[in-house]
């Protein structure tokens, strides 16, 4: 079994690579990124896991003016990783999009994002002062994969972002979202019929309780679709 992480160009990467490892002792990753220049590695992978990280460029769904706003940005990861997007659902890839991964796979199928929350009216979804994780409460979509993933209508994540899905791309839903209505959750609207597509805003990777079916749950669902994806 093989799974494609994407790079997060900072010890953050490794978070997920031990992650994973909870559940699939024994996967061989890859690290994808446009400075290995290796998109054609997508092929071999079974599964992939979209990572957090820098703001994607708002000149990706057409808001360039929105760019003077921001000051963490990678256009050459944002294209790379659009790019690998659209491979990985071509192949039907089983695809876990965890903060940044969400947005850039929402942008690579045509949505938008919120550039900043708080500009935009929203609570504070970032870190603290003290560069520590924020914590809230998500209400889940009944009837999404989501839902019956988590086995729960609510939960309690973790969250450090200040961008969020705006316009849903066009074949996806939302399946969760917090208490102030921003998106923290998306899947294929025909999920059932879908290879597995799940993106979500918190951190599973990095979150402290690490038996929340927010985190435990997502997770071996996501290796049990690559095991599947694997044996075809």
């Amino acid at each position: 079994m093989i799974i494609g992480i994407t790079d997060t160009f900072n010890k953050k990467y490794d978070n997920y690579v031990h992650w994973l490892r909870k559940v699939a002792k024994q996967v061989e990753v890859i690290k994808l990124s446009h400075e290995a220049n290796n998109l054609k590695e997508i092929k071999k992978c079974d599964g992939l896991i979209l990572t957090g990280g820098s703001d994607v460029h708002p000149k990706f769904y057409g808001r360039d003016d929105h760019a003077k706003d921001l000051d963490d940005i990678n256009e050459k990861r944002d294209a790379f990783e659009i790019k690998l997007v659209k491979e990985a659902v071509k192949k039907g890839t089983p695809i876990l999009g965890i903060c940044r991964g969400m947005q850039v796979c929402n942008v690579a199928l045509g949505g938008s994002l919120i550039s900043d929350l708080e500009r935009e009216g929203h609570k504070n979804h970032g870190k603290t002062k003290e560069g520590k994780d924020r914590r809230h409460k998500v209400e889940i979509e009944r009837g999404t994969t989501l839902h019956w993933i988590v086995e729960a209508a609510k939960g309690e994540v973790n969250t450090a972002h200040h961008q969020a899905v705006d316009v849903v791309a066009k074949g996806l839903r939302v399946t969760a979202r917090s208490s102030d209505g921003v998106v923290e959750g998306l899947e294929w609207e025909e999920s059932e019929a879908r290879p597995f597509l799940q993106l979500v805003q918190w951190h599973p990777e990095r979150m402290e309780d690490h038996a929340n079916p927010c985190s435990k749950n997502l997770l071996e669902h996501f290796v049990l679709a690559v095991v599947s994806k694997a044996e075809d």
